[in-house]
């Protein structure tokens, strides 16, 4: 089972990338575009779990999020990590102290599991709102596209999520929510 721990996205978030994801595809010349039912915000992915990794990981989440208070997240401009001639493109997160001590709480406890990332990067929280995206010439780059008005969203929730292929489509099913205490 592969897994990855994250943020739900409300309906409004969810509207806010649709119409953004629009008009990339406008400009883009090709790509996989996320479907909108696995729009969500990635605190960490981890991978191929065993069934006794996957309880410490429920525990871990537990724990962290026992004391945690909901807290605001805010969208902010388009990026894009460069992957060869393509890009993933997203929709960034303003800089969160709340989010980045969360990231480094759960982090921590996992790396204590010996529960290591399937990709060693720094966490940059975004919005993915494609995969394999080549964006045509008249374009530019991603960064100089600024989405109107941010949209703004409480976060209150952790979500274990597995992702998996359902009818040949990539799902990313939520398994356990774990809600904020604090």
């Amino acid at each position: 089972m592969r897994v990855f721990i994250g943020i739900e996205l409300s309906e409004k978030m969810k509207n806010h990338l649709k119409t953004i994801q629009a008009e990339v595809k406008k400009g883009c010349e090709s790509g996989k575009f996320t479907a909108e039912e696995n729009f969500h915000l990635t605190l960490r992915f981890i991978g191929a779990v065993t069934g006794e990794q996957l309880d410490k990981i429920e525990d871990i989440l537990a724990a962290s999020t026992a004391e945690q208070a909901p807290f605001m997240i805010k969208t902010s401009q388009l990026g894009a990590f460069p992957k060869k001639n393509k890009a993933v493109v997203w929709v960034g997160i303003e800089a969160n102290e709340k989010l980045q001590l969360l990231y480094k709480r759960v982090n921590a406890a996992l790396l204590s599991e010996n529960i290591k990332m399937a990709d060693e990067v720094a966490f940059i929280p975004h919005l993915s709102l494609g995969r394999g995206i080549v964006l045509s010439k008249e374009w530019g780059e991603p960064g100089a596209f600024a989405p109107a008005d941010p949209v703004r969203m409480k976060v209150s929730q952790l979500t274990l999520f597995e992702s998996k292929q359902v009818e040949g489509r990539l799902a990313y099913i939520p398994l356990k929510q774990f809600p904020f205490r604090g």
